[in-house]
């Protein structure tokens, strides 16, 4: 699986931000209190689980038939036909990708898990929101699939800011599902979520390469959206 669900606290990239420094916040989560209130009846009963072949090992994946072919570069909103897999089943995802940039409100930017001196570096800058509509094409059970990660570069070939972490990062018009959820089985089904990106106007996110496998870094072996 990818290694962002293994992060903890939030990490201040500053590709595009000169001087920035790196924040590391970390947060609790308790374990739920939960009582049972099982009758002695009906806790005798076994209870039922879903097998998860895919939670320890890695499936093969291959790129045929609907999958798009690496080295296939689309516009921003196209969808991609990506193979995949979840701790539950393998199968394809639809990718539709878009980014909007909008001016970086104080507001936002002071709810932000980091320190003053970063917040600082951001006032005037602006957020980039990279948003995927992941669709369940074959209808195979993709509950609980991390969100992908794209490897944003901007006009000028640099790369954008960027805040990843745990907890999902949440500004005005633009909020992180780090998991798809639980009803996220069936055909057709969509499950949506926004990363948040920043950097100056006039550099904006114009490329998002998808680069897990079966695809690879290289140009050549990945799928790109571009503007």
């Amino acid at each position: 699986m990818r290694i962002t669900a293994g992060i903890l606290g939030a990490l201040l990239a500053c590709a595009a931000l000169t001087g920035c420094t790196k924040t590391a916040t970390a947060t609790a989560v308790p374990a739920d209190d939960v009582q049972s209130t099982a009758s002695p009846r009906s806790s005798s009963k076994k209870p039922t689980s879903t097998p998860t072949p895919y939670l320890t090992e890695t499936p093969t994946l291959e790129i045929s038939g609907a999958a798009t072919p690496a080295g296939t570069k689309l516009k921003f909103g196209a969808q991609a036909v990506i193979p995949t897999f979840s701790r539950y089943a393998k199968g394809n995802l639809g990718f539709t990708v878009t980014v909007e940039s909008v001016k970086a409100p104080d507001a936002d930017i002071d709810k932000l898990p980091l320190k003053d001196e970063d917040k600082a570096k951001l006032r005037g800058k602006n957020f980039f929101f990279v948003r995927a509509v992941l669709e369940n094409l074959d209808g195979v059970n993709f509950t609980q699939y991390q969100a992908p990660l794209f490897t944003a570069s901007t006009k000028s070939g640099g790369w954008p800011g960027s805040l990843l972490g745990m907890s999902k990062v949440e500004v005005t018009g633009c909020a992180e599902e780090l998991f798809a959820p639980s009803d996220f089985t069936t055909k057709g089904a969509k499950f949506s979520t926004c990363r948040l990106y920043f950097g100056v106007a006039s550099d904006p996110i114009t490329s998002l390469k998808y680069s897990e496998k079966p695809y690879d870094r290289d140009d050549k072996k990945a799928v790109i959206w571009q503007s």
